[in-house]
């Protein structure tokens, strides 16, 4: 029996696009991957949603007004760059404020009443910081707003438990930045060192009173199947294992895989469906009540057959082979027993207040 999946999508996210099609964060990504599902015979298995209006408010729930007001100000401005790498026009801001009110709304739906829920969202997320750009870096990195954390709080606030996992290569450091001093939300962030934005190294583990709750995972370059199944299997799993979550918040990247052109990972088809099968297994054993996931980077063919995979092992259609994993390095493996010791206790603190 398959498991029912609702994917959101909205024909509006077509608005927010470079004129010229230069930019690797075009439309083609999210009409190639609902292609996709119509070519595999997916889009028969799933419960196919609009996005809803924008909703400011929703939007502020993780960013500044100051930033929000800015950014609207200079989306009215039409087509230009904010900065080196992020392009708005007079669309981009209700585009990425109509994905923003879905992850909020899908959260609540998540947690109140059980389901999976995926957001093919654009403009990308997790790079902007509550007040634009996060931890030093130089760009917004395509982002506006960060939906991941606006999934999270908003499932905390209504009283739940929330893990927050990102497997992007590119490191979250927008929602590392929001959540950093928030004990009652695990964020794991499993990236490429080395690359944009250079943020998200082991020791990165939570401000004060959140010690252990901001869990990285930075993988050499070149690092694939086996490196992504070692950090499932000796991080992520045990962090859901200490929090007992009841919303998994998911910020689906698919630019670590192989046939992605920007970046250094070398993850297949079968990271994938590693990640889809244990979603799939968490809501149908009902260790977590329902999950969010958002669409994060890919842009090549790699998003497609990687997207294509994840789904398909998400619904329970297929499961991911065997993959004999392998540490992403003594950089990792030394200190993570010690981070998930500082988790248990921060958790502990955190549901006794």
């Amino acid at each position: 029996m398959s498991l029912e999946v609702n994917v959101v999508y909205s024909e509006r996210h077509k608005l927010h696009r470079d004129p010229w099609n230069h930019h690797p964060e075009s439309p083609w990504r999210v009409e190639e991957v609902m292609r996709a599902l119509g070519e595999t015979g997916l889009i028969k298995h799933v419960k196919l949603m609009d996005a809803p209006p924008p909703d400011y408010s929703a939007v502020l729930l993780a960013h500044s007004s100051e930033y929000v007001e800015w950014l609207r100000e200079e989306c009215k401005r039409r087509f230009h760059y904010i900065d080196p790498d992020t392009y708005v026009n007079e669309h981009s801001c209700d585009v990425a404020a109509s994905f923003a009110t879905a992850a909020r709304d899908y959260a609540l739906r998540a947690l109140n009443e059980g389901g999976v829920w995926v957001i093919l969202a654009r403009p990308g997320g997790h790079h902007a910081g509550r007040s634009g750009r996060a931890m030093g870096a130089p760009t917004l990195g395509f982002c506006l707003f960060d939906y991941t954390s606006i999934a999270a709080l908003t499932a905390l606030n209504a009283g739940g438990r929330v893990v927050a996992f990102d497997f992007d290569a590119h490191h979250g450091n927008g929602s590392q930045e929001i959540l950093w001093r928030e004990p009652c939300i695990v964020h794991v962030d499993i990236h490429e060192w080395g690359i944009y934005p250079g943020t998200g190294w082991i020791t990165d583990i939570g401000g004060p009173g959140a010690e252990g709750t901001k869990i990285n995972v930075p993988l050499n370059h070149g690092a694939g199947d086996r490196e992504f199944a070692w950090s499932l299997l000796h991080v992520v799993k045990p962090v859901v294992d200490i929090a007992k979550p009841d919303v998994l918040v998911v910020f689906a990247g698919f630019d670590a895989h192989e046939l992605d052109p920007l970046t250094g990972l070398e993850a297949s088809d079968n990271t994938y469906k590693l990640f889809g099968s244990y979603i799939n297994e968490l809501v149908r054993s009902e260790r977590v009540r329902g999950a969010v996931v958002i669409l994060g980077g890919g842009y090549g063919r790699g998003l497609v057959s990687g997207f294509t995979s994840f789904i398909k092992a998400l619904m329970g259609f297929e499961r991911a082979l065997q993959i004999q994993p392998r540490s992403p390095g003594d950089h990792v493996e030394r200190y993570m027993p010690e981070i998930l010791r500082l988790l248990e206790r921060t958790l502990s603190a955190c549901r006794v207040s």
